[in-house]
């Protein structure tokens, strides 16, 4: 029997001694959360458009692409550019276009609105665009169809931001270990 009490005082004793080295180390685990925020990537784009239809030739293009990239990376904005035919018409304003954009960060469908100077007719628009190039068709109020392939400046819309915050719950810093201060 004295041996179990020689025991137990012993490991009562160990136990009472190591626990202020223990003291203070460590805490609650910290919290890390991700917070995904949209962005805006707007940029200004010359191109050349190859043209097919009512018109053809080469139309040099510029313009300036406004688009919000949200947090899942969906992509919606507007565009609106100017073209200037190059060949198979004099050199002069071809068309205006306003457009709305949606789709991802690399394959945005557009549908818009212009007018076209050269026919001296409003026009409808549709197409898709994809990094460096696009593809799509103006409709010119009677006049008829003009299909264009082309090739820009605009490259994939840049990402969503993502901010990662680290924050212990007790509200004392994150020690450099890693841990939450006590």
């Amino acid at each position: 029997m004295q041996k179990i009490v020689t025991a137990v005082t012993l490991a009562f004793v160990s136990v009472v001694i190591a626990l202020p080295a223990h003291a203070g180390k460590g805490g609650p685990t910290p919290v890390t959360s991700i917070t995904k925020q949209s962005r805006k990537d707007n940029k200004i784009f010359v191109g050349i458009n190859w043209n097919f239809g009512v018109r053809e030739g080469i139309t040099g293009v510029v313009g300036y692409r406004f688009a919000r990239v949200n947090a899942s990376d969906r992509v919606r904005g507007g565009l609106i550019d100017l073209t200037v035919p190059l060949t198979g018409a004099p050199i002069q304003l071809g068309e205006v276009h306003v457009k709305a954009l949606a789709g991802s960060r690399s394959v945005q469908g557009e549908l818009g609105v212009g007018y076209g100077f050269q026919g001296s007719a409003f026009l409808l628009n549709g197409g898709v665009r994809v990094p460096y190039a696009n593809v799509g068709t103006d409709y010119l109020i009677d006049k008829g169809w003009q299909p264009y392939i082309g090739v820009d400046t605009l490259k994939r819309a840049r990402p969503h931001t993502e901010t990662t915050t680290t924050i212990c719950p007790n509200g004392n810093p994150v020690t450099p270990g890693g841990s939450c201060a006590a």
